[in-house]
């Protein structure tokens, strides 16, 4: 099988909730070591790294990488797509996932599927779709990554999805867990008020690390929000579309990809 290396991507820098990825979130873990520890849970993934940077304000995560028991890679703080391709030669893998340090909940029961899904269609790159924001990882061949990194300016690392979840450029499929959509509901951790709201998931279905996703469905509404389709979304290159358009285009992007049946 392909080696495959998980990527967690995480800073202590967040301005709306500093330190936020070294938050208590459940018994004695901190939003990282959560989510370390579930994907610890998923048995195709052979390494985790944690994907910080080389700046002195992140040194704190060298302490939870050892408590911890997985790997670490430091470097360039505005380059995100640097640092994985650093991992993945460091590691000679085939396969990386790239999951954001800020969300602890994110579906460790889907990744064995997608990484499977992902060698057997022979993929460049796959994600849950209609499912709450901070839910799914993104995985993807180091290859395709690689071209992409050509393809791109890396100063935009932290749009990465948008490049390499593009049919247009790249075999990418998805899969789609539940007939109702949920992707306007959010699991992030971005604000205190999300924190409160995963917090109170875990407290109250009391799964602790082993929580899945439709564990999590009686907290979300299948009804859509009422949101202000003008409202400007920041694209790479200091552009912006209205979130309607947005929406059209990641509508596209879906239809254009190879849909995964579980």
């Amino acid at each position: 099988m392909p080696k495959t290396v998980a990527c967690i991507i995480a800073r202590t820098t967040s301005q709306r909730l500093p330190l936020k990825v070294l938050r208590n979130i459940y018994e004695e873990y901190s939003i990282l070591e959560f989510l370390i520890n579930r994907i610890k849970l998923c048995n195709k993934v052979d390494d985790i790294y944690i994907c910080t940077s080389f700046e002195p304000v992140d040194d704190i995560l060298e302490d939870v990488a050892k408590k911890n028991n997985v790997k670490i890679h430091r470097g360039d703080p505005n380059n995100i797509i640097e640092r994985m391709i650093s991992v993945s030669k460091l590691e000679n893998a085939d396969i990386l996932l790239r999951i954001t340090g800020d969300n602890p909940l994110t579906s460790y029961e889907y990744i064995d599927i997608q990484i499977n899904s992902l060698v057997l269609k022979k993929l460049d790159y796959i994600r849950l779709i209609d499912v709450p924001i901070g839910a799914t990882a993104e995985v993807m061949t180091t290859n395709a990554l690689i071209q992409c990194s050509k393809d791109m300016n890396q100063e935009y690392s932290e749009y990465l999805m948008l490049y390499m979840f593009e049919p247009n450029k790249r075999k990418c499929g998805v899969i789609k867990p539940f007939d109702k959509n949920y992707s306007h509901e959010l699991i992030t951790v971005d604000v205190h008020e999300d924190l409160q709201k995963v917090k109170t998931i875990l407290e109250k279905t009391s799964k602790g690390l082993k929580i899945k996703l439709a564990e999590m469905l009686r907290f979300f509404s299948d009804q859509p929000k009422t949101t202000d389709d003008s409202v400007m979304i920041k694209l790479p290159e200091n552009k912006s579309v209205s979130l309607k358009e947005f929406n059209l285009d990641m509508e596209r992007r879906v239809s254009e990809a190879i849909k995964i049946e579980i």
